[in-house]
């Protein structure tokens, strides 16, 4: 988990592990206390994007405040964040990697030949 004072400590236990028996996993965060609350890069357009989830306010709640899905297109790792503070930390740590993929994947498409439309189409026929 990130803290608020930006270092990384272990949590004691897996906020979702005692939910691993529900078949959706949109369904174990729900049951642990979370909810989406923003995404970062498109899933479709992205080869990776972070997907944010926050804590509702419930008293009862131990949980870390932010849970943040790393996702690529078929693989992704959990990682929390305190607060609000640490969560805006962990954004800026990972924009750099989104920006990144993110302009790797529209180069691939400008590259692609088969792509006839849209931006890259329109691109393509200017430079040729």
């Amino acid at each position: 988990m990130l803290t608020t004072d930006g270092s990384w400590s272990q949590l004691e236990a897996d906020p979702l592990k005692p939910y691993e028996e529900l078949s959706d996993w949109e369904k174990g965060a729900e049951a642990a206390g979370y909810y989406q609350w923003s995404t970062f890069g498109s899933k479709d357009d992205n080869p990776l994007w972070l997907e944010v989830y926050r804590r509702h306010e419930k008293p009862e709640l131990t949980v870390p405040l932010f849970m943040v899905v790393v996702s690529a297109r078929h693989h992704y790792e959990v990682v929390y964040a305190e607060s609000l503070p640490a969560m805006m930390e962990l954004q800026s740590r990972w924009a750099p990697a989104l920006q990144a993929a993110a302009v790797t994947e529209l180069l691939g498409r400008l590259d692609d030949p088969a792509t006839k439309h849209g931006f890259a189409g329109l691109v393509r026929s200017a430079l040729t």
